[in-house]
């Protein structure tokens, strides 16, 4: 498993490489990321994948497939020595030269390198979906994305946005990593109606439990893997408001993909913070 803070790291505003022109479905895909191998899959596509990468983790079928390293640290010779005949890249994926090596050779190449949105998300299963001969597909799976957020913005409609911190792993005495602007996490926040509590900071920055003290967020939500077993919060976040309120709650690393599981995440997380019947107010520090 690669470093989360990696996995998880600023995104830089770049755009969309447009699609490849197929003149057939794909026989050997390798695909790069999580996001582009699940909507491989979600569209039936699982069959002709020949690799994935180290990240790409769900469904249990992509787990049995080659790992060709983290998809943000590949190399364009182990990819082009699986003979693939399409090579789907997520946002993030690199290092840059390797890329340009995989863009340069005669393999069709798929670069998703928007930062991500519901736009980007969208966007992406209908390129790939395109890529596939899937278009039918894409299209229903696209339109169940769009539903699941309408259904999550309809349940804030009318309630005050909850004051959210987002923690990348709380080992111990120490805070973690705290997510500010430019990351996934901070979009998937702004999707679910919450306003993050450390906007204005780029990126993720290590932060004391002093500073989420004085901070005093509504609710704070804690990243896990879900491969890793044996989740363990640290005791000081209960002496938090959000604590004392039982508003501290883990969040599967895996909603931050920005896939086509995206809607069915933000609608979860929503219903979360904003359930039908609302939890107390988080007291005030002294």
């Amino acid at each position: 498993m690669p470093p989360l803070r990696l996995l998880f790291a600023p995104f830089v505003l770049l755009s969309i490489v447009p699609s490849v022109g197929l003149s057939a479905a794909p026989e050997r895909i390798v695909t790069l990321g999580p996001a582009v191998t699940e909507t491989v899959f979600a569209l039936g596509a699982g069959a002709q994948v020949v690799a994935r990468d180290t990240s790409s983790t769900y469904p249990k079928a992509a787990r049995a497939l080659p790992d060709i390293g983290y998809f943000r640290t590949i190399g364009a010779e182990g990819v082009l020595s699986l003979r693939p005949t399409l090579v789907l890249a997520a946002h993030g994926s690199g290092p840059p030269e390797q890329l340009e090596l995989l863009r340069g050779s005669s393999v069709p190449f798929l670069h998703f390198n928007t930062p991500p949105s519901a736009d980007a998300t969208l966007a992406l299963i209908t390129e790939i979906g395109a890529a596939l001969h899937a278009e039918a597909g894409a299209a229903a799976l696209a339109a169940t994305v769009r539903g699941e957020l309408a259904a999550a913005a309809a349940l804030r409609t009318g309630r005050p946005a909850l004051r959210v911190l987002f923690l990348l792993g709380a080992p111990g005495g120490a805070a973690g990593q705290a997510a500010g602007d430019r990351t996934a996490a901070a979009a998937f926040l702004a999707l679910c109606g919450a306003d993050n509590v450390f906007a204005g900071q780029p990126g993720y920055r290590t932060v004391s439990v002093e500073s989420v003290l004085a901070l005093a967020p509504d609710l704070i939500l804690v990243g896990i893997d879900l491969s890793t077993p044996g989740h363990t919060l640290p005791d000081w976040l209960a002496n938090t408001p959000a604590g004392q309120a039982s508003r501290v709650h883990t969040l599967p690393l895996s909603h931050l993909a920005f896939g086509p599981r995206l809607g069915g995440a933000v609608l979860e997380t929503t219903r979360l913070l904003y359930p039908a019947t609302p939890a107390p107010a988080a007291a005030s520090t002294p």
